[in-house]
């Protein structure tokens, strides 16, 4: 992401950042969970150059990269004659981060040997460069971030339980793009200059009804999926505001079955009395009942979508994607309460 610090005045963005402000001046492992897509890394670095350690270097990596004893090699270096092609010396990541922060991103992916090796160097703060026989030392605040459930993960035997507890000194969980409208407005805004520079061309323009849209959607790709909708719309290069129409979102969530695959399950049996198979009379009873029933509570709670999702007694997102599926749009209800 091109921006350089978290976005959004939420109070789940807000309490987020108040927790990182505090440990931020301590040098306790940082285990950051969240969604692809959420940002996990932007979190990190707001930790780093918020801590006594912001002069020193911030060195990410992506595990999902490393297995074997290429993580040995890459966090640590070699010396020359090390192995076969090792020609010269090389310095580790380690050493590069040192009196800084290393961010170690999908964390998960390691091999069970690689979770041994980090495991190692947490524990004691010390490493040996493949090849040398001098124990070295390093000052390094390590970083983890997965987006994967740990906790599932142990009890398939993929992920060691001493090194899941020696990286969660501090757990953080990053929030969804969902949980947190009202901060999409902001990252539009940001996104649209970052764009704009990015690829040297104007600013895009979002009608309202675009941007009333854009808060209404669940984004399943959460932030990146916001940043590269103002990419495309940047150079799209509309001459007048994007229209909802112009949106590249998703026509439905990821696992979700389209129109026709639903059609297709249902039974060709007649039904005598209907001349419609029974379980097709009873999805569009059913339908219709929770149409009239979503329209219902959103005029009572004015438009107000996480208000009418909690008088319905359903999440947020299930409530949002009823209301895609069945074409609601919440302007229609706004200031209708009461």
């Amino acid at each position: 992401m091109t921006t350089n610090s978290p976005i959004g005045c939420s109070a789940p963005q807000k309490a987020l950042l108040a927790k990182l402000a505090k440990f931020a001046q301590t040098d306790a492992e940082v285990l950051i969970s969240g969604a692809s897509g959420t940002g996990k890394e932007l979190y990190a670095r707001y930790l780093h150059e918020h801590s006594n350690r912001a002069t020193r270097e911030f060195v990410p990596v992506n595990c999902g990269t490393l297995g074997g004893d290429l993580l040995e090699n890459v966090l640590f270096g070699h010396v020359g004659g090390a192995y076969t092609s090792a020609n010269s010396s090389t310095t580790g990541l380690v050493q590069l981060a040192e009196g800084g922060t290393l961010f170690l991103d999908e964390v998960d992916s390691l091999s069970i040997p690689c979770q041994i090796k980090l495991l190692r160097f947490l524990q004691d703060g010390e490493y040996r460069r493949l090849g040398e026989a001098n124990i070295r030392r390093a000052d390094v605040r390590i970083i983890a971030a997965t987006n994967s459930d740990l906790l599932d993960a142990i009890e398939k035997g993929r992920f060691r339980s001493d090194l899941y507890f020696r990286l969660r000194v501090v757990p953080i969980t990053v929030p969804t793009l969902w949980d947190r409208p009202e901060d999409i407005e902001l990252m539009v805004q940001r996104f649209l200059e970052d764009s704009a520079r990015e690829y040297g061309l104007p600013k895009a323009e979002i009608s309202k009804p675009a941007m009333a849209f854009m808060r209404q959607y669940a984004w399943p790709g959460n932030v990146r999926e916001l940043q590269n909708c103002i990419r495309y719309l940047t150079c799209l290069q509309l001459e007048m505001p994007a229209q909802p129409e112009d949106l590249p979102l998703l026509e439905r969530l990821p696992g979700q079955k389209s129109e026709s695959e639903q059609s297709e399950s249902v039974p060709t049996a007649g039904n005598p009395v209907t001349g419609q198979p029974l379980k097709e009379a009873k999805r569009e009873v059913v339908a219709e009942f929770e149409r009239r029933y979503i329209e219902n509570v959103l005029r009572r709670a004015g438009g107000n979508i996480s208000r009418a999702a909690k008088m319905s007694g359903k999440a947020r997102r299930a409530f949002f994607e009823l209301m895609r599926k069945h074409e609601i749009h919440a302007e229609r209800f706004k200031n209708a309460a009461g």
